[in-house]
């Protein structure tokens, strides 16, 4: 019966797979790490007889570099059975490609703004990241496309800098689905909310236009992983984007909590900056109305209360530039749904993750309140002590109670 029970779970989990995984991805760091130093050790070897060389030995060697590695990339993935290894050259490729552009201005003397070099470096990279259905070289161009964005922001470009969040949505989601890559999928999230922040940054010296932003961007995290997980359409990519989100708005929560960091200065809730905020939100009630008759009732609750607490942060932030004392009961309330969330979905999903998170994040918010305040050391001391404790019962009361149901089980 052992055995048996045994050849199941192996043919359930592909239990023997397993160790045939991680070596085919150590090889691929390993290939990825080499392929770097090599392309690394090239350039030094030219750079050290750059000067030397003539204008048209230059522009031979720089395009030599990148065709050769594409090319050698190219052969070894799809016609050498050896796809980590041409996927690293490939990926070294890319990178040459950006040094070539640096190169290529400064043998010919072109000048021009900075960051547009980053652009044409991201579009590149993302072609070939669509190209070869890599998500490594899908980061690569992400990474350098928010350079980009953020000189282009910065040299007061908001029109057109506003299209940001939407090209992160149409080029670099979809590759991240595309590729089944958690990683990209939740790195292009993370990008979106941190344009979002941005732009809400730029648009005003205030920084509640800011959070209202990341909070917009948060709850639409939070809402495409829950959208995966409740559809089971692509399951694997909702995790790691569901807690981005929900990281979002607690920290959008936490940080508004704070009596002393908001003042009465002017705030215009108007500009660019809004177009993709509201677009996050529409999007977001799109994908809460499509899988909210596949929802049970505990998942329709959960958000039902993150709703409430993007809600709360906003009508917090509009509303305090008259009333400073607004904010910070808002906040305080939406932190508290937030903890309340993670301490019962770690009970009824028995999830120890969740549990200790908004456990944590509770004592954090209760910690920050009694250092802010003024109040006397006996209190505060009495006050630690008697959240400390109940902190560490309710610990020791969660582990018992799921140690009864593995028991049970």
């Amino acid at each position: 019966m052992a055995e048996e029970a045994a050849q199941r779970l192996n043919a359930i989990y592909e239990l023997d797979q397993l160790g045939n995984e991680s070596s085919r991805r150590l090889a691929a760091v390993i290939f990825t790490i080499g392929g770097l130093l090599v392309g690394g050790g090239v350039i030094s070897l030219v750079a050290a007889n750059w000067e030397l060389l003539p204008t048209f030995i230059k522009v031979v060697l720089l395009f030599a570099a990148l065709l050769g590695c594409h090319l050698a990339g190219y052969w070894l993935r799809y016609h050498r059975n050896s796809p980590r290894l041409g996927h690293a050259l490939i990926f070294c490729g890319c990178l040459i490609f950006g040094a070539n552009i640096g190169l290529l201005a400064q043998i010919f003397n072109i000048s021009g703004t900075w960051h547009n070099a980053y652009a044409v470096w991201a579009i590149g990279s993302l072609a070939m990241a669509w190209a070869v259905r890599s998500w490594l070289i899908g980061a690569l161009a992400l990474a350098l496309s928010f350079i980009w964005f953020a000189g282009f922001a910065d040299d007061h470009h908001e029109r057109l800098a506003t299209v940001y969040p939407f090209l992160l949505a149409i080029f670099f989601l979809p590759l991240g689905v595309f590729t089944r890559s958690r990683a990209l999928y939740a790195l292009t999230f993370a990008g979106l909310i941190s344009a979002m922040t941005y732009l809400a940054g730029n648009a005003s010296n205030s920084g509640r236009l800011s959070l209202v932003a990341m909070a917009a961007g948060g709850f639409f995290s939070w809402t495409a992983g829950e959208y995966h997980r409740v559809t089971q359409n692509r399951p694997e990519l909702g995790n790691a984007v569901a807690v981005l989100g929900g990281l979002a708005i607690a920290a959008c929560a936490y940080i508004g909590s704070f009596h002393g960091l908001w003042s009465r200065d002017e705030l215009s809730v108007s500009g660019l900056w809004l177009v993709p905020s509201t677009a996050a939100v529409l999007a977001s009630a799109i994908l809460g109305g499509r899988m909210w008759r596949q929802m049970n009732g505990e998942q329709r609750i959960i958000f039902t209360g993150l709703a409430m607490a993007c809600l709360m942060v906003v009508l917090g932030m509009v509303l305090s530039s008259q009333r400073p004392a607004v904010l910070p009961i808002f906040g305080n309330l939406a932190a508290l749904i937030i903890a309340a969330i993670g301490i019962g979905k770690g009970i009824l999903d028995e999830r120890r993750s969740a549990f200790w998170l908004g456990t944590l994040f509770l004592a954090l918010l209760v910690l920050s309140r009694f250092l802010e305040y003024e109040t006397s050391l006996l209190l505060k001391s009495l006050a630690f002590i008697v959240c400390g404790t109940i902190t560490i019962v309710a610990g020791i009361a969660y582990e018992k109670f799921l140690r009864r149901k593995e028991v049970a089980a």
